[in-house]
């Protein structure tokens, strides 16, 4: 199916509809023949936004990833949680089943649209410390972070914009060489970062100076970078937080399944290689958004981090069973070498497909100050 034949998928419509009938579904808590009915429906729902495009390839793969997730969300709130009756808000002063409906679909959408559980009872492990500044200090401070975000996004964007790379299907990460290969993969790789980083601390930064919620209501979007000297340690404390909900739900739910003790190296384990799975299908949602031919590209990149976390387990249990004792300096220096290495070996399995497939991320921010301000930086450090 040619994406430029697709009709046009209304993006807001489609989300303002799926979540309201999710929130609808969560407030009703029905009996099981009724969450068959709206799941089924909301399945269908997400089922006709696949038949449709949003015209560009790397904005389909954005959107294909969210409606995935929408997915999963639907799968977790519905059937592994009854949220009205297992899920309270540290401000909450009643039982949200005593609630008017209106405000009780109030309340399911604010859990829907917290993924890592900000003050609920379902809050997820390893959240940054909440803030405790003032509303406008805190207001102050995000939008810094914005434009903080923004420049880094815009370097990004103008190195890609300037490097044939990234706009040439006939190309590869390999094709600069391997000095190159880690310069472009943060590139790539960053733009996604800054501009969930900019997003997230200007909708803070709205939320609070409007009054609707509190600045503790918004830790860092992801955890100290500096935390990230093993890959277990970069996907669970530092960038996959905003999945956490999902992965981290599936993976015990599937523990609970094979009956496995909680503690156990069988249950890590399980829910290490579950929760990969599910996050490679989530951008496998991205693959079909761009064309269904290119279904599962997405999927071994994001399994083959389990794959990569086990084998640093086991070479971490050697060195301690071996008594060797390392400066914890000297250790976190290779943990962090090793963590760029394999970055390096498995980016190419998730980038050279999307430059093949021609999901050209250049275009996130539609004003450069590179560009403005120094228009020969960016191809001067290409050309470099």
């Amino acid at each position: 199916m040619d994406s430029d034949h697709r009709p046009i998928l209304p993006v807001l419509p489609f989300f303002l509809v799926c979540q309201l009938a999710h929130a609808c579904l969560i407030a009703l808590s029905p009996r099981v023949p009724g969450r068959i009915v709206g799941t089924a429906a909301l399945y269908a729902l997400i089922a006709s936004a696949y038949q449709r495009t949003t015209g560009d390839a790397q904005r389909n793969y954005s959107i294909g990833n969210s409606i995935m997730s929408q997915a999963f969300t639907i799968f977790v709130l519905s059937w592994l949680n009854d949220p009205v009756h297992e899920f309270r808000h540290e401000r909450d002063y009643s039982s949200p089943a005593e609630l008017p409906f209106l405000r009780r679909v109030w309340w399911a959408l604010c859990i829907i649209n917290s993924p890592r559980g900000v003050g609920w009872s379902n809050q997820v492990a390893n959240i940054p410390p909440c803030p405790s500044e003032a509303r406008w200090p805190f207001v102050r401070r995000k939008l810094l972070s914005a434009f903080r975000w923004f420049l880094f996004l815009d370097i990004t964007q103008s190195y890609q914009r300037s490097n044939p790379l990234f706009s040439r299907r006939d190309m590869d990460l390999s094709s600069q060489g391997y000095l190159m290969l880690p310069i472009n993969t943060v590139a790539r790789f960053g733009s996604l970062v800054g501009m969930i980083g900019m997003q997230y601390a200007l909708l803070a930064a709205l939320f609070v100076a409007l009054g609707i919620s509190l600045p503790r209501d918004w830790p860092e979007v992801y955890g100290r970078w500096s935390d990230s000297y093993t890959i277990r340690r970069f996907w669970g404390r530092t960038y996959h937080q905003l999945l956490r909900r999902l992965t981290a739900g599936i993976g015990k739910a599937c523990c609970r399944a094979f009956g496995l003790r909680p503690g156990t190296w069988q249950s890590r384990y399980t829910q290490l290689y579950a929760g990969f799975a599910v996050s490679g299908l989530l951008h496998c949602g991205g693959d079909l958004m761009v064309n269904p031919s290119f279904f599962g590209s997405s999927f071994p990149f994001f399994f083959s981090q389990a794959l990569a976390i086990t084998f640093e387990d086991i070479v971490i249990e050697l060195v301690r069973r071996s008594g060797i004792k390392c400066p914890r300096p000297l250790a976190h220096v290779i943990g962090y070498a090793w963590a760029v290495l394999w970055l390096c070996i498995s980016a190419p399995w998730l980038i050279n497909w999307t430059l093949k497939a021609g999901i050209i991320d250049t275009n996130r921010i539609p004003v450069s100050l590179i560009d403005r301000v120094i228009p020969n930086l960016p191809a001067s450090a290409a050309r470099f």
